[in-house]
């Protein structure tokens, strides 16, 4: 007997449990007893993707049908199931794929259902049984359902995780004020949809439960975020969003994916279109607690456009910056002056939009070397730069850094894939510095 099949049934169950159904099942062949653990697996990860062409809709059905036979009424407690047809195919219907989720429901057990299910495009009512689990721990449905809800058909007492990606809401649209109250323990929340300005959601989260939330839209007029006790946000949509309420008292962790395009961007320099301080300074002051902040380039720039009066972020000590050529940093020098305790500062690429308005955070406007800079009385102690092209203006950048931050102690510097020329890292490692404990890694 191989090693594997002298381990107790339990071990292998969990074996299993990290393949495919499809796959876990292969291993029935081997022997009864391996026939017999299979069974018992608990947890399902069917997936059928029409394009693939691997099988036709009634092998699959046939497999799914016995796979049900075989297991009887065992409790199964996460089911994936992922289906995806781009054609007519009336064998492989809703009707049926619902009696599946069913049957998983009414087994009782079920803490993870994860559901990505289109049917050529057209979405279906998600199964109301599963607004009423008591068990039901993880729940992600994906691009194929409309959510229909009221008081009395929803209780989720044990939900901790709840993920809707492009889903659609009938009726209105304040849905979550039906389904977040009745969710006592939630504490992740995800919310995504990138259809080109369609919007199937209020914008509302009001949670005291929640702890982490990644929003994904790509239009919201207004947004409302009453969550006290969220630790880490993930925010992203177009600029142009007002901000209604902002409850983030114990946030700690941040990253604002926020985008603007160029031609907002173009009139907002120029003086033609006016950004209403307090839309985006709401944003701000609720993450101005936070002690680790990502900020995409439109992000960055947009703060500057918000107004002068940035709040102070003294809990910070992780800035992460991702640069680009389109985008300025003109809030840059403030942003560093106001986070007193700011201790790793990160660029992704130090390329972005010439500008007098940077001030003495960069070189691209000029600035001379002697004089005072706001970087000088940073405490920042670790500098990452990535995406390092090693251009002229990229080594003046790194060697004004080096100059003007004196309790720096760790650069890193790290090459893009695509380099242009060839870079001296030699050079580099020996550029001045104004902290004599600072020590350069180049990573090419």
């Amino acid at each position: 007997m191989d090693r594997i099949s002298s381990l107790p049934d339990e071990v292998i169950e969990h074996i299993l449990s990290f393949l495919s159904t499809k796959e876990a099942a292969l291993t029935s062949s081997l022997s009864k007893r391996w026939s017999d653990v299979f069974v018992f697996v608990p947890s399902l990860d069917l997936d059928y993707a029409r394009q693939d062409r691997r099988d036709n809709p009634r092998q699959f059905i046939d497999f799914v049908v016995s796979l049900f036979n075989r297991k009887g009424k065992s409790p199964i407690k996460k089911l994936a199931l992922k289906i995806h047809l781009d054609d007519d195919q009336y064998v492989l219907d809703q009707t049926r794929v619902q009696s599946w989720i069913l049957n998983v429901l009414e087994r009782g057990g079920v803490a993870d259902l994860d559901l990505f299910i289109t049917f050529r495009g057209k979405f279906q009512l998600v199964p109301l049984l599963i607004f009423k689990s008591n068990t039901l721990v993880k729940l992600r449905l994906g691009r194929g359902f409309t959510i229909k809800l009221s008081h009395e058909n929803v209780y989720l007492p044990m939900l901790k995780t709840l993920c809707l990606d492009t889903v659609d809401f009938d009726g209105d649209h304040n849905v979550f004020e039906t389904l977040l109250p009745r969710c006592p323990l939630l504490e992740e929340l995800v919310l995504e949809d990138q259809r080109w300005k369609q919007r199937q959601w209020c914008g509302s989260v009001s949670s005291p439960s929640l702890k982490r939330l990644r929003i994904r839209f790509y239009n919201i007029p207004i947004i409302s975020l009453d969550v006290p006790s969220l630790v880490y946000l993930e925010h992203s949509c177009i600029f142009g969003s007002k901000y209604a309420n902002v409850n983030l008292d114990s946030l700690v962790e941040a990253r604002i994916n926020l985008w603007v395009e160029d031609k907002p961007l173009r009139k907002l320099r120029d003086g033609s279109a006016l950004l209403v301080p307090a839309d985006m300074m709401d944003l701000i002051t609720g993450i101005k607690n936070v002690k680790v902040l990502h900020l995409t380039s439109d992000a960055l720039e947009l703060f500057y456009f918000s107004g002068q009066d940035l709040p102070m972020f003294d809990n910070l000590v992780y800035l992460s910056i991702a640069s680009d050529k389109k985008q300025g940093w003109q809030i840059l020098p403030l942003l560093i002056k106001n986070s007193p305790n700011l201790e790793t500062l990160v660029f992704k690429g130090l390329e972005h939009y010439v500008t007098t308005k940077c001030g003495d955070a960069c070189v691209c406007s000029g600035y001379m070397e002697k004089s005072p800079s706001c970087l000088s009385s940073s405490r920042v102690k670790v500098l990452e730069i990535s995406l390092y092209q090693g251009t002229s203006r990229e080594l003046n950048q790194v060697r004004h850094f080096l100059m003007k931050l004196p309790f720096l102690e760790l650069v890193k510097i790290r090459a893009a894939n695509n380099i242009q020329v060839p870079i001296d890292v030699q050079y580099l490692l020996k550029l001045p510095r104004a902290s004599s404990n600072c020590k350069i890694q180049a990573i090419f």
